[in-house]
Formats: structure tokens, sequence, C-alpha cells
């Protein structure tokens, strides 16, 4: 089929998705949303970031519909209605959020899947990816970030140390401030505690007025993000991805995430040293760490489904 090349607008009435109920191998539970069209032979599955939750990508959502392609997304776990907030599991945190993409996708009929996976959720893809690259068309990271795993194994300890204190699920404020506090700073001065996330006033009070945006996450949740970031990060992780899978990387160069533009480009750069040679990356000026959410966010979808074109899906 033909997919368009340029964008829809969005229209204001959500196409209705099916809720799929899932039973993940621990007996937590994930309801899937899927966005399917007749006629659609690729779908695009999102992966959301930390502390928000994935109906936060409609716009994106209607764009791929419009452009005729299928989408399936889902909460991760502790976030949005999956609880408790703030919390993957007590134990094995990141290969279970793995493993629920791997639940989530099965119940795709095409075969010819593109993984996006913003922020956390772009970590976690690449988890993902390393495992089960053949299941992939595609993979689209949004707000991404490369750097040496040490920082990471610092972290790790801290969480690990206050995990064992005070409990696994306890909500961390100390790990929130040391992973966030700074990433405002640039925004000086600031409107709210969020501002390094878009240029664009009203997605940003939206974020802070949305009960299940910018929550606390446990102890243990950052002990597995870490966990995962160190794997990731390691000098070859990404040799495990296989080398024909189309990469697309986006991302402000004023998003503190990736070091301003610096991370993501160290990312690239190591898909490339890592033998992919099929690598875009886009820095978008000025804009910060949600470009989905920036004033430009036309622009960015539009550049997506282009880039979806080029590859032939």
């Amino acid at each position: 089929m033909t997919h368009h090349a340029s964008i829809d607008t969005p229209s204001a009435t959500a196409t209705a998705p099916q809720h799929l109920p899932l039973t993940c191998n621990d007996g937590q539970t994930v309801s899937a949303s899927y966005w399917n069209t007749a006629d659609a032979d690729t779908v695009i599955h999102i992966t959301h970031g930390m502390a928000e939750h994935h109906q936060r990508y409609q716009p994106l959502v209607e764009t791929l519909i419009a452009a005729g392609y299928a989408v399936i997304s889902h909460n991760h776990r502790g976030h949005g209605e999956r609880a408790p907030l703030g919390h993957f599991a007590d134990q094995h945190g990141w290969q279970r959020v793995i493993d629920d993409i791997v639940l989530v996708q099965q119940q795709c009929q095409q075969n010819n899947v593109i993984l996006f996976g913003h922020s956390m959720g772009s970590f976690i893809a690449q988890g993902f990816a390393r495992r089960h690259s053949e299941q992939l068309q595609g993979l689209i990271l949004s707000g991404s970030n490369y750097q040496s795993p040490w920082l990471y194994q610092l972290a790790r300890t801290v969480a690990r140390v206050q995990a064992k204190l005070k409990g696994p699920r306890h909500l961390s404020d100390l790990m929130n401030t040391l992973s966030f506090a700074s990433f405002n700073r640039a925004f000086k001065p600031a409107q709210t505690p969020f501002d390094w996330l878009s240029r664009d006033a009203q997605q940003v009070q939206a974020y802070v007025d949305d009960p299940r945006c910018g929550h606390l996450c446990s102890a243990q949740l950052w002990a597995d993000l870490m966990t995962g970031l160190i794997e990731i990060s390691q000098a070859n992780a990404l040799s495990s991805i296989r080398a024909d899978l189309p990469v697309l990387l986006i991302a402000g160069d004023r998003d503190p995430v990736g070091q301003f533009g610096k991370g993501v480009e160290r990312l690239a750069q190591q898909f490339r040293q890592t033998g992919h040679h099929n690598v875009t990356c886009t820095l978008y000026p000025d804009a910060r760490h949600e470009v989905l959410n920036e004033i430009n966010a036309d622009q960015v979808r539009n550049d997506i489904l282009q880039w979806l074109n080029q590859q032939g899906v």
C-alpha cells in the first residue's frame, strides 16, 4: 500500500482503539490500545517515558492512522492506570518491562513492527531490540542519550541502598532530585519545574496538571532503570541489534536528557560503530525534551512519516 508523505491534522475526536487486556507471566495485567485499519501492513508500537503515560501520544497516533499505519501502545508497569504508581516490580523490573513489550506485540497480526520509544521508553526499546531485533522492521528513539555507564553504576548503588533501607517500593525523592533537579537550570527563569520538557507553555502546564505525570518513582524502579542503562551503554552493547535495522534518532538540541544533543549524536555514532548502516539523527534547533509536544510538533510528526516512507514500510 502507499502511505501519505505529509501529515493530516489530527482530528479532535480520537479514533477508538481496541483495548486488549493481557496477563503477564508474573500475574500483572496490561491493557494495550490497538488502532488497526483493514489495509495496514505495518504497526507502530509506542513506548512512553518515565512518569507519564501512553495517552499523551494521541496526536502521533492520529497522524500515523491517517497515513495508513496501525498503532499499538501500552503503559509501562507503575504508569498510567498500572499500580503501584512509579514501581516496575519488586524483582527483575528491567526484564519484565521488556517482556511486556513482547506480550503486547504478540497481539499484532502484522509482521512489520516499528518500535517507537521516548526517553525511558527509548532505553527500554534498546533493551528490547538487543533481545528481539529480528521482530522489528525499524527503531525510532526520541529524547534518548548515550554516555559512559560509570555514572549509572554510581546511581544504581544509591538506589539499591535506598531500596534496602526503605523498601523497594519507597518513592524516592532523593533519586528524583539527583537525576532531574539540574534539568531546569538551563531554562531560567522557569515558570514550572518542568520547563525543560518543551517551549510550549500549554503542553508543560498540561503535564503539571496531569496526576499521572511527574510522579515520583520507587527506589527499585530507579535501580532497575540504571541496570538497563548500564546494559545498553556497554561499548559493544548495540552490536547485538541486527546491523540492517533502520534507526531514527530525534531530539531537541536543548534537551538536557540528551546532553543538549551531544549524547544523541554519541548514540548515533555508537550505532554506526557497531555496524549499523541505516542510522538517521535529527536534532531540532532550540527544541527541548518532548519533541512531540514542542512548538514544531507538526514538523516532527511529518519527519517521522517521511522516514517511514523512506524505509518502504
